[in-house]
């Protein structure tokens, strides 16, 4: 691969971009950034499951409910502090996944969709009615902020204004993204694509794919748990809603727009999708109409999504240029 290859700038000047704007925005758009920053994580572990793998899953959001939940009832009720309740959320998280996993992969197509839905609604259920434990409808308040980090010289990376827990959460985004793209471009990342084009041709080449397709599911849960537990540290507050499974559906809402099965497609997405009805403000009662049409529209015209749309573009213009070249007799 190129160093200075178009997608590696294209990347950079994303990047650039996303550092520098909190320096010249306001708290509310700040704060809307923050929100896309988590919901692309949630994308992105989708799509690692759905875009790279083939199993499309409704219930994600229990795993990001569950996430915020173990990260504010191990920090609020334990009282313990908050690095060590961040990755016991993001491990239960992935437990949860790897637990549910076994049983549900074994099923395929519907019937797969169905327990995951299944799973979401029986998540949003316990944390609604379980409420000595988990507040109930009136939620979990008194989520922790990360604790201070030491840097050499007494100094310290402190997380206690909204432009910090930014450039947290941004961290956080990075870090998954390039895990999945390392992921992806491995050997098992190519068994995972393997099983999205065709499993039972993939289990003819002597592919065990419920193994792979339990490894795909629990790193992609251990990933909204870390979006769960995020969120639940910005906000403060959590309530029943997170785990509810709209919140699922809103997700795969963004992987169709920004195009499945890409790295910037979860991220353009969520952005889209997230932009729009901060938009329509002036319009409230027709945000939920007009994202259900954009929505449709992609389906019908753009399945690829904008990331799938613009490579097969480039694809068939750079495919056209070279043979106009050759017919030329330049090449």
């Amino acid at each position: 691969m190129k160093i200075f290859s178009p997608v590696r700038i294209g990347w950079s000047l994303a990047l650039i971009l996303a550092i520098l704007l909190p320096l010249v925005l306001g708290e509310y758009l700040t704060s809307i950034l923050l929100l896309i920053a988590i919901w692309s994580i949630m994308a992105v572990s989708l799509n690692l499951l759905y875009g790279y793998t083939g199993q499309l899953s409704l219930g994600h959001s229990a795993f990001l409910g569950i996430g915020a939940y173990a990260l504010g009832l191990i920090a609020v009720k334990l009282h313990i502090g908050f690095w060590p309740a961040f990755f016991a959320s993001t491990a239960i998280s992935g437990l949860a996944g790897f637990l549910i996993g076994i049983p549900a992969l074994k099923l395929r197509g519907p019937y797969f969709v169905l327990v995951t839905l299944g799973f979401a609604a029986i998540v949003g259920v316990i944390v609604l009615a379980w409420v000595d434990f988990t507040g109930g409808a009136n939620g979990l308040a008194g989520m922790p902020r990360p604790n201070p980090i030491p840097l050499p010289w007494g100094a310290e990376l402190r997380f206690d204004s909204l432009r910090s827990m930014y450039y947290f959460t941004l961290f956080f985004l990075v870090l998954i993204a390039a895990i999945c793209h390392r992921l992806v471009h491995s050997l098992i990342g190519r068994t995972f694509l393997a099983i999205s084009h065709d499993e039972n041709l993939a289990e003819s080449l002597g592919i065990n794919t419920m193994q792979k397709k339990l490894i795909s599911f629990t790193i992609s849960a251990m990933f909204s748990g870390v979006a769960g537990a995020l969120y639940a540290s910005y906000n403060v507050v959590i309530s029943p809603d997170l785990a509810y499974f709209a919140r699922g559906m809103d997700v795969l809402a963004c992987l169709i727009v920004g195009g499945a099965g890409t790295m910037a497609g979860p991220i353009v997405g969520t952005f889209v999708m997230t932009a729009i009805p901060e938009g329509l403000q002036i319009v409230p009662y027709l945000k939920t109409l007009i994202n259900g049409i954009i929505l449709l529209l992609f389906i019908i015209f753009l399945p690829a999504g904008i990331t799938g749309g613009f490579k097969a573009f480039f694809y068939r213009w750079g495919h056209a240029w070279k043979s106009g070249k050759g017919r030329n007799g330049i090449a």
